[in-house]
């Protein structure tokens, strides 16, 4: 049975995207058959974090809503060390999201993919990167998800974003919810910013994360943990995972 894991933020920015394809290729690599699936149609991300190309040259997830294609049809398969890692591009084209919004799409369409890509695809994971704050993918993938990590900066402005985040997501029934704290500045104790994660959610944060501005610059050339498996921050990503996993589950 497939666990599925939504990583949601309230704002853009906060390198959710980034951890999401990090984790998709550690947790592959560890062995396991992961997919990740970007979401955000508005704006995608994760072809361009895996440094796949051109998008234009394949299916994608507005494909399959808009009828173009199955959602199979979309599947990309990346190399991995040990397991299997596939990914799913929000969109190919600008076209894509035009039809979208100038013609909408049956919302079911999408939670019946997440069911397909998992049965198909013999997924031990499924990772599902979501726009930021509220919309149908949004919802659809947070209803989906057995556990979901609310990713944050540590300022005051994000941490009560991420508040409304997490109300957000108790109204839609996820039954597991985490915090991740990322992008800590340089010269703030990673103790204190975890401490006033604490203070506003009440429970301590899964993860607190430094800024790494080599994040930015491998970015679109190659993944993070593929270009310095040995980064303490890539140990960071690792230590997140078994509580990831153990939290994770079908819905």
């Amino acid at each position: 049975m497939a666990q599925i894991i939504a990583m949601h933020s309230h704002r853009g920015g906060t390198g959710r995207s980034s951890i999401a394809a990090n984790l998709a290729r550690l947790m592959a690599d560890e062995g396991r058959r992961v997919a990740l699936v970007d979401t955000d149609i508005q704006s995608p991300a994760a072809h361009i974090l895996f440094g796949t190309g051109d998008p234009g040259l394949c299916r994608s997830l507005a494909d399959y809503l808009i009828g173009r294609c199955e959602v199979e049809d979309a599947v990309l398969a990346l190399p991995s060390d040990g397991g299997e890692l596939f990914l799913v591009p929000a969109r190919a084209e600008a076209s894509g999201i035009h039809e979208i919004i100038a013609q909408g799409y049956d919302v079911g369409l999408l939670r019946e993919g997440f069911d397909r890509l998992t049965d198909v695809l013999g997924l031990d994971v499924l990772l599902l990167d979501t726009h930021a704050g509220i919309n149908n993918e949004t919802m659809t993938a947070v209803a989906s998800a057995g556990t979901v990590a609310v990713v944050t900066r540590s300022c005051p402005l994000d941490l009560a974003g991420a508040g409304e985040t997490i109300e957000f997501t108790q109204q839609l029934g996820a039954p597991r919810r985490t915090l991740v704290v990322n992008m800590v500045p340089p010269g703030v104790p990673g103790e204190a910013a975890g401490q006033r994660a604490e203070a506003a959610f009440g429970c301590p944060p899964l993860a607190v994360l430094p800024y790494e501005p080599d994040m930015a610059k491998a970015a679109g050339a190659r993944l993070f943990a593929e270009a310095h498996p040995d980064h303490p921050l890539v140990g960071e990503f690792r230590s997140m995972i078994p509580a990831l996993l153990a939290q994770g589950g079908r819905r």
